[in-house]
C-alpha cells in the first residue's frame, strides 16, 4: 500500500520539522496560543528536544520506537512470551484501553513493531506531522464538517488495505484518553468504544490481540478534562513528560482467533466482547 504524502489526509498537518503539540492549524489564534502556552509551561520544549534527538538519526520504524523508549527512560514491563505468541502473519487487529495518551500510543507502536515489523495505527490527525511516520499512521479527523467525514472514510479504506496486505492495525477503540470523575478521583474509564474495530475485524476476518495498560493520568488532568476540551488537550503533553523515567505495566492477552469471534453477531456485541476482554486483563 503506497501512501502519497500529498494526500489531503496528511498534507494539512505535515511539517518539515515536526512540532509536538495538540494545537491545530485551524484553531483560532487565541486558542492556539492558549494550548501552546500551557504545553510550554509544563515542559513541551523538553519533549520536543527529545523528539528532535530521535529525528537526528536515519529513520527505521522498529529502531525509532526502541529509541523512543530509551530516550524517555521508561521501563516497559510485559510478558515477552505473550509478545512472541502474536501471529507473525495474517490479518491482525490490536485493541487496547487508552489511559495515558502519548505514552500508551508509543508503547503500543513499539510492541507492534517488535512483533510484526510494520503496522498502521489510528491516531488523532493533529499528531500526523512527521513525514517519516505518516505512512504508518491512520489519521482520525475530529474536526466538524464534510471534509472531516471524507478524510475519515479515506482512513477506513486505508485500514482495510493494510489488513489485505498483512499489516496489523492498532486501535484505541475509545478514541479518547480515559477519564476519571469530575474531581479527578476514582478509576479512569475509557469513553464508550466505537464499533470501527469490530467492523474492520469482521470484514478482514482478523485475529485480535487485546492489550491492557495499567495506571492512569494525574488527578489534575482528570479535573481539567471536565472543564474544557482545550485544556484537556493541552495537558496531554504535560502528562507524557511526567511519565518519563517511570514504569509502565502492560498485559498482552492471548490472541483471539477470528473463528472464535465470528459467531458474535453484530458490531456492538463484538465491541462489548472485546472491551470486556481488555478490561479482564487488568484484573488478572
Amino acid at each position: 500500500m503506497t501512501i502519497s504524502l500529498d494526500d489531503p489526509l496528511f498534507n494539512h498537518y505535515l511539517e518539515e520539522r515536526p512540532t509536538l503539540t495538540y494545537a491545530q492549524p485551524d484553531d483560532p489564534w487565541a486558542m492556539r496560543q492558549l494550548i501552546l502556552g500551557i504545553e510550554n509551561l509544563f515542559g513541551r520544549r523538553k519533549v520536543q528536544r527529545l523528539y528532535d534527538t530521535l529525528k537526528s538519526q536515519p529513520f527505521e520504524l522498529k529502531r525509532f520506537y526502541e529509541d523512543a523508549i530509551a530516550v524517555t527512560n521508561i521501563d516497559v514491563r510485559y510478558d515477552q512470551r505473550q509478545l512472541e505468541k502474536i501471529p507473525a502473519t495474517g490479518p491482525l487487529v490490536m485493541v487496547a484501553n487508552h489511559p495515558f495518551g502519548v505514552m500508551d500510543g508509543t508503547i503500543l507502536c513499539h510492541l507492534a513493531a517488535q512483533a510484526r515489523g510494520d503496522f498502521r495505527i489510528l491516531i488523532n490527525a493533529v499528531l500526523c506531522r512527521d513525514k517519516d511516520l505518516a505512512p504508518h499512521l491512520l489519521p482520525v479527523d475530529f474536526s466538524p464538517g464534510k471534509a472531516a467525514m471524507k478524510n475519515n472514510v479515506a482512513m477506513g479504506r486505508r485500514a482495510r488495505e493494510a489488513m489485505a496486505e498483512d499489516i496489523p492495525v492498532l486501535i484505541f477503540p475509545s478514541g479518547f484518553v480515559s477519564t476519571a470523575g469530575r474531581f479527578g478521583t476514582g478509576r479512569a474509564i475509557d469513553a464508550p468504544w466505537t464499533t470501527f474495530a469490530a467492523k474492520l475485524i469482521t470484514d478482514a476476518r482478523a485475529n485480535v490481540v487485546p492489550i491492557f495498560f495499567h495506571g492512569q493520568n494525574s488527578r489534575a488532568f482528570h479535573i481539567v478534562s471536565h472543564l474544557s476540551e482545550s485544556l484537556r488537550m493541552a495537558f496531554l503533553i504535560r502528562e507524557a513528560k511526567a511519565r518519563f523515567g517511570t514504569r509502565f505495566d502492560v498485559t498482552i492477552g492471548d490472541t483471539l482467533p477470528y473463528d472464535s469471534l465470528e459467531n458474535i453477531k453484530g458490531r456492538k456485541a463484538l465491541t462489548d466482547f472485546l472491551y470486556d476482554a481488555v478490561l479482564q486483563l487488568g484484573e488478572a
